[in-house]
């Protein structure tokens, strides 16, 4: 049977084989993508928050690299053609294998709310921050016992004593949108919450208000029915559009950096 089996493989042509391959690594990649959307990095944080860049590694892979290899190496009734086929296979399973636990450890656990703006955590920051409140003593939280959503939307309150605020970061702490220990489902009344919401007016002084207004119009959403905070991602920054009826986000509006710095500076002066 065995004999069989190979003899039916090594008669395929080599368009044959490479058609395979290809369609094999379609499966597996289409499957990854549903993952990494469904899970992983669902909504806009696919593109603000590492997704895209993490699938776009992975295709070089799964749907370049490995059906490549085929497509040269493949010679029907070639000596050693099964062994050869079996390299192929290991080298683009090892690479998979590689590429999911990557993308898994970069996937985004929570959105907090922290420091007067909203950060993304990744499961690899929240692994090496956990270790770091047990090293002093602190119990991280389970955060999927604080809130199911996908993701969570949590907050660390603001420090009641600002002073100790200050001495446990430059004391090796983790940063605010990163201590599990302090994190509390986020909601409209949240402490902290309102004092950080964006006016029109700052939106305005800042050149981010007609790109805002521009999303909110694709979307169909009244203005008056929103709220407006500071976000940072990975790979953007900008303005998320919150509502508090819903306790949701249901926007992220990427703004240019240097614009945003500009503005965050003015609000701390």
């Amino acid at each position: 049977m065995e004999q069989t089996n190979s003899h039916r493989w090594s008669s395929l042509s080599t368009g044959q084989a490479f058609a395979i391959h290809l369609m094999l690594s379609l499966l597996i990649f289409f499957t990854l993508v549903a993952v990494m959307l469904y899970w992983w990095f669902p909504g806009e944080l696919f593109m603000l928050d590492g997704g895209w860049q993490g699938l776009k590694l992975i295709a070089m892979v799964d749907l370049v690299l490995g059906p490549a290899l085929t497509l040269m190496l493949y010679k029907p009734n070639k000596p050693k053609l099964a062994l050869d086929m079996s390299l192929i296979a290991a080298f683009q399973i090892g690479a998979l294998a590689y590429g999911f636990y990557a993308a898994h450890g970069q996937r985004t656990v929570a959105v907090i709310h922290a420091d007067g703006k909203f950060n993304t955590l990744s499961g690899t920051a929240m692994t090496v921050s956990n270790e770091e409140l047990r090293k002093l003593d602190l119990t991280p939280q389970n955060i999927k016992d604080i809130d199911t959503g996908r993701p969570p939307l949590l907050t660390n309150p603001p420090p009641e004593n600002f002073g100790r605020h200050l001495a446990d970061m430059l004391n090796g702490y983790p940063e605010p949108h990163e201590r599990s220990d302090r994190f509390l489902k986020l909601t409209a009344d949240s402490e902290g919450l309102q004092r950080s919401v964006l006016s029109i007016e700052q939106l305005e002084s800042d050149g981010s208000l007609a790109t805002v207004q521009a999303e909110l119009e694709k979307h169909k959403i009244d203005i008056a029915s929103v709220q407006f905070f500071r976000f940072r991602m990975r790979y953007a920054s900008g303005i998320a559009v919150y509502d508090p009826v819903a306790n949701r986000i249901v926007d992220y509006v990427p703004i240019d950096r240097s614009k945003t710095t500009v503005a965050e500076s003015d609000d701390a002066g």
